[in-house]
């Protein structure tokens, strides 16, 4: 009698208490525009990543199988050179940290490779119809050396 008076205490507790989401962002929603630094003119099809410390330019060890799957697919730019990244979310059932910096990457035929930081210092709120978000502004890619 006593152990199903404490099992439903417990569950009348566990039902009163707030709930909070079984996952975090891990990164926040990312959008800009990618232009010719010597022109100004919008640039078609960049290729932009949200690369992570995995990044197989700075690593002495290919990367593993798992780490693969895990990786999100790169965006591109459109005709007016403009991207968004969407917001990337983990499981975290224990709570986690979130994110405190995004690195990016933007790559083009003809250019240079281009690497940025930013860090949640620079994010955003103020937007109403997507929530919290990072606007990088306009990305300025120079055409490579020959």
């Amino acid at each position: 009698m006593n152990r199903m008076l404490v099992l439903c205490l417990a569950a009348l507790a566990l039902a009163g208490c707030k709930s909070r989401p079984l996952s975090v962002d891990v990164s926040p929603r990312l959008t800009g525009r990618v232009l010719a630094a010597d022109t100004g003119q919008p640039l078609a099809d960049v290729k932009v990543r949200n690369i992570a410390n995995t990044d197989p330019g700075n690593r002495t060890a290919p990367p593993k199988g798992g780490e693969r799957l895990l990786a999100k697919p790169a965006v591109y730019t459109d005709h007016d050179g403009r991207f968004v990244l969407e917001t990337e979310r983990v499981l975290a059932p224990f709570g986690g940290a979130g994110w405190l910096a995004v690195r990016l990457s933007f790559e083009h035929a003809g250019y240079e490779r281009f690497l940025t930081n930013y860090s949640y210092l620079n994010l955003t709120t103020n937007s109403a119809s997507s929530g919290a978000g990072l606007n990088t502004g306009n990305i300025l890619l120079h055409p490579a050396v020959k």
